[in-house]
């Protein structure tokens, strides 16, 4: 699912508005508290303490502290 939004002044801030589609869909509504994140230039909104966004975090920054030796060890 995808949507198209404007980023708009709030503040000193910059802040977006969410179609409620949108909100459905990840099983989120208006309130509620989530972590913000950018991976591979792109910005992901995810529910904090969630175990498997947690690991996959963790997993992201392995793989790019050990890209050349996970590289290695593939040969």
């Amino acid at each position: 699912m995808g949507a198209t939004t404007r980023l708009t002044k709030i503040g000193n801030s910059t802040g977006i508005t969410i179609p409620r589609e949108v909100l459905d869909a990840a099983q989120m509504s208006r309130g509620e508290e989530v972590t913000l994140s950018v991976v591979e230039g792109k910005i992901e909104i995810a529910k904090p303490l969630d175990g498997y966004n947690e690991a996959m975090e963790i997993g992201r920054r392995f793989s790019k502290r050990y890209a050349k030796t996970m590289a290695a060890l593939a040969k």
